[in-house]
């Protein structure tokens, strides 16, 4: 699946990642949980090709063992933050996009229902209580969603509405609603990758952890991340930074994939629906 690369460019979608994707990068690198994940039986759930570009995913039985890692049901862990199917539960990830589907009236525009259904790939996951979720794709973007209201997936046409869930959380929903524009942009995907220091922290912890699994040294693993004339400099010299450095990254790392993931996902809230 993952694993050591001999390029740091491999890296490079990670800059992508909200931190919904970058908790299922940690979490994808958990023993545990990949003992757990290859428990599952195809017959678990039920994937259909539908129109445009949506599945749909219906489970055969409860999920109990992926919702002890706070997942739906078990993605494919070889896939990346960008690929997966990864949807959270709700109790878990409070900053889910909210959307209420309503009948939409003949000749009514509905241009958040329309585009998304034209430019993004779409994963719509209905949960053994019948709550429906989406997981939206395009332009590096992904976007977890919950709908209330009707079904999506109902015969007559309907529209989507966005839903700030609590006023405490709105300036939260706000920047994840922003994030989630990316998806619309057609110039997004040729975007010159743009580190910030929180990505930037996490890349390189993600990539401590794939050195360290690979059996790098903290050297090796300074010199992939930024060149080894720059790691070997610092290593010959007296400062101690560059070492206490890797070795940060890699106890970060250690930490996020063996639970401290959920703290990327936000702290637990009950959704207020606004009128």
């Amino acid at each position: 699946m993952h694993g050591h690369s001999d390029h740091l460019s491999a890296y490079d979608y990670c800059w992508l990642l909200s931190d919904s994707r970058w908790a299922w990068e940690f979490l994808r690198r958990n023993e545990d949980f990949l003992r757990d994940a290859n428990l599952r039986s195809a017959d678990d759930l039920s994937f259909v090709p539908a129109c445009h570009q949506i599945t749909l995913v219906r489970p055969r039985n409860a999920q109990t063992l992926a919702e002890r890692w706070g997942l739906a049901f078990f993605p494919e862990p070889e896939h990346d933050g960008l690929e997966a199917d990864a949807i959270w539960s709700g109790g878990i990830y409070s900053r889910r996009v909210h959307t209420h589907i309503a009948p939409r009236a003949p000749n009514e525009a509905s241009e958040i229902y329309d585009r998304t259904v034209a430019i993004c790939r779409i994963t719509h996951f209905t949960d053994m209580a019948g709550r429906e979720h989406l997981l939206l794709k395009g332009n590096g973007c992904v976007i977890q969603v919950i709908c209330t209201g009707m079904s999506l997936l109902a015969r007559e046409p309907v529209k989507l509405s966005m839903v700030i869930d609590s006023l405490d959380e709105f300036q939260t929903k706000l920047k994840t609603l922003q994030r989630a524009q990316r998806v619309y942009d057609p110039q997004a995907e040729a975007e010159i990758p743009e580190w910030t220091r929180h990505s930037l922290a996490l890349r390189n912890a993600l990539v401590a952890l794939d050195c360290h699994d690979a059996g790098k040294t903290y050297f090796e693993t300074a010199a992939f991340i930024y060149g080894e004339a720059r790691a070997r400099a610092a290593w010959d010299s007296p400062s101690r930074a560059m070492k206490d450095e890797m070795k940060r990254a890699l106890a970060r790392a250690k930490e996020l994939r063996d639970g401290g993931y959920a703290s990327l996902l936000g702290p637990v809230q009950t959704a207020l629906e606004l009128a």
